[in-house]
C-alpha cells in the first residue's frame, strides 16, 4: 500500500524519487537540510505568503535568511535575480499564500541560470496541471494537514529527481516516519483531490463575485482563499458579516502566511 501512495506522488510531482513524511513541515525541514548538505548557506524566502517554518528552521541549521520582494507573495523577479546565487536556495509557495499561481516555469529558469536550489512547497497545488512540477523544481515539498486539498490530516511527503539529496543520515528518515496506517486513507485522498480543488476554487470564484466591490488582493488569482482589503472599521465589519453569513471562516491580517496589509482572508480551503 505504501509504495502504491509513493507510485501516485511521482505521477504526481514529475519526480522519481520521493519519501513519506509525517508532516509537511518534516518534508521542509528536510528540504533545507538538503540544501544545507550540498553547500547552500542561504534561504530565500517570499516577503510575505510563506510559511511560518520557512523563517524558523534555517535558522535552527545555521543557515542564513534573505527575504525576497513580493507583489503580495508573487516573487518579484528583479529581487529573485539580485539576490540568488550558487550558495542559495529559493522556497515557495507554488500558489502564493494559497492566494494564486506561482509562474513557476519562469522562476525555474532563473534558479538554473544562478544555480539556486529551487524548493516548492506544493501543499496547496498537489494533482495541479502545471504546479508540483518536477520538471521545474529540484525538490518539491507538500503537506496532508487539515485544512489542506489533501486534507488527510497527517503526513507529508518531500521528492525529487536527484537520488543523492536522499543520500542523508537515515535517522532523520526514521524520525520523520510516515505511519503505514494513513496509506489507504492518503491514496483515496489523492483520487479525490482534482474533485475537492474544484470544489474550493469555484467557491472562491463567487465569493469574488458577491464582493467584486472591494478591493481584492489577486482578484484574477486561481486559489483556495480570498483575501480582501479594507480601508476603516466599517469596511471590515461588512467583510465579517458576509462571512458569518456565508459561515466561512476567516482570520485577520498582516499575516506572513497571507498579507502584511490590513485585510480579511477567507479561508475557503477550510470547507
Amino acid at each position: 500500500m505504501k509504495q502504491g501512495v509513493v507510485e501516485r506522488l511521482k505521477e504526481i510531482t514529475r519526480h522519481n524519487h520521493v519519501k513519506l513524511t509525517n508532516s509537511g513541515n518534516s518534508a521542509i525541514f528536510l528540504a533545507f537540510y538538503i540544501a544545507k548538505k550540498n553547500g547552500k548557506r542561504t534561504i530565500l524566502i517570499p516577503d510575505q505568503g510563506g510559511w511560518l517554518t520557512y523563517k524558523t528552521f534555517p535558522e535552527m541549521l545555521g543557515l542564513n535568511i534573505k527575504e525576497i520582494k513580493t507583489e503580495y507573495g508573487l516573487v518579484n523577479f528583479k529581487d529573485l535575480k539580485n539576490k540568488a546565487d550558487n550558495e542559495s536556495a529559493l522556497i515557495i509557495a507554488s500558489i502564493a499564500g494559497y492566494m494564486a499561481e506561482q509562474p513557476l516555469k519562469e522562476i525555474s529558469k532563473v534558479c538554473k541560470q544562478k544555480e539556486c536550489l529551487l524548493i516548492e512547497d506544493a501543499a496547496g497545488a498537489i494533482g495541479h496541471k502545471e504546479l508540483c512540477n518536477g520538471n521545474y523544481s529540484d525538490i518539491i515539498v507538500g503537506s496532508f494537514g487539515r485544512w489542506k486539498p489533501v486534507n488527510l490530516e497527517y503526513g507529508g511527503f518531500i521528492s525529487t529527481n536527484n537520488k543523492d539529496f536522499f543520500d542523508i543520515d537515515p535517522e532523520l528518515f526514521i524520525m520523520f516516519k510516515f505511519h503505514e496506517m494513513f496509506c489507504k486513507g492518503l491514496l483515496e485522498k489523492l483520487d479525490k483531490v482534482g474533485e475537492r480543488t474544484a470544489f474550493l476554487r469555484n467557491t472562491c470564484e463567487k465569493i469574488k463575485r458577491d464582493l467584486k466591490d472591494f478591493d481584492m488582493v489577486h482578484r484574477r488569482g486561481k486559489g483556495l482563499v480570498v483575501v480582501v482589503k479594507f480601508e476603516d472599521d466599517l469596511e471590515k465589519q461588512k467583510l465579517i458579516k458576509y462571512c458569518k453569513q456565508n459561515k466561512y471562516e476567516y482570520t485577520m491580517c498582516p499575516r506572513y502566511i497571507r498579507v502584511l496589509d490590513k485585510a480579511i482572508s477567507i479561508e475557503v480551503k477550510r470547507l
